[in-house]
């Protein structure tokens, strides 16, 4: 593939619902009206539920949300479309939000908080890359460059530690959603096996004991100064 227009086109639809400043309430995933767990949310999903299952990823809070999601995405996103085909890439990277948005739904202290950002998306897709291409770098030539095992892994890491110890409500890092972010691993993860293209490989171990490693040690170190 010369260019991978799915990934490009995630990427210019979020920086354009961005710039054009599209209100968050019709595309926001609201947890409490899908699993019906307050009066307000009525005992089946709505149109506007489902369409807040998938639409979130469109809306971002802030221009560091958005950028930093947008660098994620453009850094690991067209390899794993390579990987994948265009379509399949499509119907994967769909699945990991709505995978994320569920667990965030079913893991968050307040059900009633609207999820935004393609962050959980994207952290399947970050989990896609890990499989697919273990042995991969990342940084601009010339520059420094560092083993993208140890950044999936240890950005796993650090959700995993939040997921386990919820930052304080007062907290910028209680508004992240570490739920989705796991859900979106998870599923990134499982999805990949079953959507990539005939005779792409997956499972390489030369890195992945260096992001497992990385996982547990962020893990271990987040839980113990927050536990200090």
């Amino acid at each position: 593939m010369r260019v991978a227009f799915v990934n490009r086109g995630i990427i210019m639809a979020c920086t354009l619902a961005f710039v054009l400043g599209l209100p968050p309430e019709p595309f926001a995933f609201v947890p409490a009206y899908f699993y019906g767990t307050v009066e307000l949310a009525g005992p089946l999903p709505t149109w506007a539920v489902w369409r807040g299952l998938f639409g979130h990823v469109l809306i971002h809070g802030d221009i560091v949300h958005l950028v930093s999601n947008m660098l994620a995405l453009w850094a690991f996103g067209d390899a794993v479309e390579t990987a994948l085909g265009s379509w399949r890439y499509l119907l994967f990277f769909l699945l990991c939000a709505a995978a994320g948005a569920l667990a965030e739904g079913a893991l968050a202290a307040d059900p009633m908080a609207p999820l935004v950002g393609a962050s959980g998306a994207i952290c399947g897709v970050m989990g896609a890359y890990l499989l697919l291409h273990p042995q991969a770098v990342l940084g601009l030539s010339p520059g420094p460059r560092v083993p993208a095992s140890l950044v999936v892994g240890g950005f796993l890491g650090v959700n995993v530690a939040m997921t386990l110890l919820p930052p304080a409500p007062d907290s910028g890092l209680a508004d992240v959603a570490w739920g989705a972010h796991l859900g979106g691993f998870a599923a990134g993860m499982a999805l990949v096996t079953l959507l990539r293209r005939p005779g792409v490989p997956v499972w390489g171990t030369a890195r992945l004991a260096t992001a497992a490693k990385a996982a547990v040690y962020l893990t271990l170190v987040v839980v113990l100064l927050r536990t200090l």
